[in-house]
């Protein structure tokens, strides 16, 4: 028989994807090493998440877990990943997001291109693109009426009617073109984006040497979404609060398919 849902769909979504989160970022009752950044680091040749390993005597390394993984054992697919040594690559990170902070002009760049496009979602690329297509066809098409009437292929009559019509849809399709270039410019605004950022670097830029490990570990995921490791090469995928409520809401919660785009 059927029973009435307690709680929306929505909710139990989100629910089960703190719960997954949780799951991920937990410590798993480790008291030998604390790992600056537990559940953050992916390995960068099967993109699974990186756990914290302690080996005698005191070596402390993050490990792909493809590579103890019985199904990818079974099937002859074991991750070969090396290890990364957890002191080292924490070292790393830490440093790279101090250099970060403290020169927001980084920041400031790349928002730059993203208001030049670099950043606008795929399909709105591909929209914009269309209806560039669709304007150059009808061009052509003018073009082409003009020649017909030229030769005296077509009346005047027939002429002008036609060329009405494309000079209709040419308007048409030039005012939805100059909608999505008003949306691509309004998609990053780098002037007040710039203002925000400016002020949140300033105000944790004193403070970054004295940050205890946990208040570090609180910075690193808010301001980090992913350390994908690949033997020596390490890519670090920032994410930067672009208002208040960014400053208490990770990336995570927003986004789950950043691992599937091209660095």
């Amino acid at each position: 028989m059927p029973v009435p849902a307690i709680i929306s769909e929505e909710t139990f979504e989100a629910a089960q994807h703190r719960l997954n989160r949780n799951v991920q970022m937990a410590r798993r009752n480790n008291t030998t090493y604390t790992y600056l950044l537990r559940g953050l680091v992916s390995c960068g040749q099967c993109r699974l998440t990186c756990g914290g390993r302690t080996l005698h005597p005191g070596y402390h390394y993050y490990f792909c877990r493809g590579r103890t993984d019985s199904l990818r054992l079974a099937l002859g697919e074991r991750c070969t990943a090396r290890y990364a040594p957890a002191q080292v690559l924490d070292a790393l990170v830490w440093q790279d997001l101090c250099r970060v902070l403290s020169d927001p002009a980084l920041i400031t760049h790349e928002l730059e291109r993203a208001q030049m496009g670099a950043w606008l979602p795929q399909a709105l690329h591909a929209r914009r693109q269309t209806l560039r297509d669709v304007l150059a066809q009808l061009e052509r098409q003018q073009a082409r009426l003009l020649d017909l009437y030229l030769a005296e292929v077509i009346e005047r009559e027939e002429f002008a009617r036609r060329r009405k019509e494309v000079a209709q849809s040419q308007h048409g399709f030039t005012q939805q073109l100059r909608q999505l270039d008003t949306q691509a410019q309004q998609h990053v605004n780098v002037a007040a984006l710039s203002q925000g950022l400016e002020a949140f670097c300033q105000r944790l830029q004193p403070t970054l040497d004295k940050l205890t490990f946990a208040q570090r570990r609180q910075l690193v995921e808010l301001l980090i979404d992913r350390v994908i490791v690949n033997d020596t090469q390490v890519e670090i995928r920032y994410v930067v609060p672009t208002g208040p409520t960014g400053e208490t809401t990770p990336f995570c919660h927003l986004r789950l398919d950043y691992l599937d785009l091209e660095p």
